[in-house]
């Protein structure tokens, strides 16, 4: 049995960390969409801007690590 190395944790963890934000935040815009009520709206809205963030933020540390 072969043990994954540290590279190949990193670089499943940020990818799995990626996908989840990436869907988290298309989740949120959804909801900000289709929320009839203005402070769920801007509620939803302000969560979609920080999973933006992240999602950048995220795509910096994995070109940081040359993670494609």
């Amino acid at each position: 049995m072969s043990l994954l190395s540290e590279q190949e944790i990193l670089n499943n963890a940020l990818k799995l960390a990626l996908d989840m934000e990436q869907h988290r935040q298309a989740k949120y815009a959804f909801l900000a969409r289709n929320a009839r009520d203005k402070k769920l709206k801007n509620l939803f809205g302000s969560f979609a801007v920080a999973g933006r963030r992240h999602i950048a933020m995220l795509k910096t540390e994995m070109k940081n690590f040359n993670i494609r």
